[in-house]
C-alpha cells in the first residue's frame, strides 16, 4: 500500500477511535492502526537493510588496506610517540585528505610530517604512500565516486588495528574534509 494512503488510513482510524462509543470499537480501530504501523515498519526496515548492504559493499573495499595502515601506524607509534602529537596528526590527516578522500591528482606525499627525527618522518611517509598505493585503495575510486563515500569508507570504526585502534586514534573525525 502506498505510504500516503497508509497514513491517511491511520488518520481516519484515529478519528474513528476518538469518536467510538464503546471500548470494543476503540480497540478495533487501534488494533488495525497497530497492524498498519507494523506493516509500514517492516517495509521501512527492509529498505533500510538494503541501503545498509549497499553502503557496506561500498565501504568494505578498503577495510584490509585501512587495517594494514593502522597496524603500520601502531608500529611507528611504539618507537615514535610523537605520532600522536597534534601537528603530526594534522599532517597525516592532510595527506589522507588530499591523496585519498579528495583524490587530488597532483598531490605528492610530503617527506616530513612533524616527527622528531628523519627516521620517523621517513617511516610515516612510507606507510602513507603504501596506503595510497594499496590495490584496494586505488580500486576504490571506481566504487567510491564521491568524497563523502571515500570519507565514510576511511572513517570506518569497525576497522581496528591489531592493537584495537581505529582511524580516530591517528586522524580524528571530520564531516567535511574540504575544510582545511
Amino acid at each position: 500500500m502506498p505510504r500516503t494512503k497508509t497514513i491517511n488510513q491511520i488518520r481516519k482510524l484515529l478519528d474513528d477511535a476518538e469518536a467510538a462509543k464503546t471500548a470494543k470499537d476503540k480497540i478495533s480501530a487501534l488494533t488495525f492502526i497497530k497492524i498498519l504501523v507494523e506493516g509500514d515498519l517492516e517495509r521501512l526496515k527492509r529498505e533500510s537493510d538494503k541501503e545498509q548492504v549497499a553502503y557496506d559493499a561500498k565501504t568494505r573495499i578498503i577495510k584490509k588496506a585501512l587495517k594494514q595502515f593502522l597496524d603500520d601506524l601502531d608500529k611507528i607509534f611504539t618507537k615514535h610517540e610523537e605520532l600522536g602529537d597534534t601537528d603530526v596528526r594534522e599532517q597525516l590527516t592532510f595527506a589522507v585528505r588530499k591523496g585519498f578522500i579528495l583524490q587530488q591528482s597532483d598531490y605528492t606525499v610530503p617527506s616530513t610530517f612533524g616527527m622528531f627525527s628523519d627516521e620517523g618522518n621517513q617511516k610515516v611517509q612510507t606507510v602513507v604512500q603504501r596506503f595510497l598505493a594499496h590495490s584496494e585503495v586505488t580500486a576504490s575510486s571506481k566504487l567510491l565516486k564521491s568524497w563523502e563515500d571515500r570519507l565514510a569508507a576511511f572513517q570506518d570504526c569497525d576497522v581496528k588495528s591489531t592493537n584495537g585502534n581505529t582511524f580516530f586514534e591517528y586522524f580524528g573525525y571530520t564531516n567535511n574534509p574540504r575544510v582545511a
